[in-house]
């Protein structure tokens, strides 16, 4: 075994902002068909029962959570893929990924019923100096 040998890598992406509430995980079975969904895209229950990216209409969607991992849903199919999502946090708003033309704001009432809280943060930039 090589002491020095890499195995893994972090890259911070600012989806998590504090950890001053407590960040729980549940998992969940991701519809099929949604192609490659991406951390941080907001996982709703919509009204037929299935685990799907936050559409462009919030009615008659319960907020579940928000996706842990990227995770690649195939094309089509009728068994569901097992995903983890963060079910209570307090996440950056910026880096949350909702469907086309439906916006994070939309979710954000139904996400505070969860306890996913949303707060905006300054980025800094290091080649910047700000």
């Amino acid at each position: 075994m090589n002491l020095f040998e890499k195995i893994g890598e972090f890259t911070p992406d600012s989806l998590i902002v504090s950890n001053e509430f407590p960040i729980l995980k549940e998992g969940c079975g991701l519809k099929q068909g949604q192609k490659v969904l991406k951390r941080g895209s907001l996982i709703v229950k919509d009204g037929s029962g299935d685990f799907v990216i936050a559409p462009q209409e919030s009615e008659g969607v319960t907020a579940f959570g928000i996706l842990a991992d990227d995770v690649d849903t195939g094309d089509t199919g009728e068994d569901k893929v097992p995903a983890v999502c963060y079910v209570t946090g307090i996440f950056n708003p910026d880096a949350v990924i909702v469907g086309e033309s439906a916006t994070v704001t939309d979710y954000a009432d139904a996400m505070r019923g969860r306890s996913i809280f949303l707060r905006a943060v300054q980025n800094y930039d290091p080649a910047a100096g700000k």
